[in-house]
């Protein structure tokens, strides 16, 4: 079966667009997030968490990261139970 440019959009999508659910399970899911300073137009961390992420708000990563249990990593964000997924 030869793998066709459609099937690997739907596969893409599939792996990174998902139902939004807690901001725990969205960093596992994801494996990492690029943590950006720069808000132009927005932080790099919340906009890919705010469709994500049940009820996520710009800042929510920065605020409650400590009880998550992720580690950053240079300008990523681990789920530490996992190790780093940079790939």
């Amino acid at each position: 079966m030869s793998v066709t440019l459609d099937h690997l959009r739907r596969l893409v999508v599939s792996q990174s667009l998902f139902p939004p659910t807690t901001l725990k399970r969205a960093l596992h899911r994801l494996q990492f997030v690029q943590a950006d300073p720069i808000r132009a137009p927005a932080r790099a961390q919340d906009l890919i968490l705010r469709h994500r992420v049940k009820d996520y708000h710009a800042g929510d990563l920065e605020r409650r990261y400590t009880k998550l249990g992720v580690e950053e990593d240079s300008s990523s964000i681990t789920d530490s139970s996992r190790g780093n997924f940079r790939r």
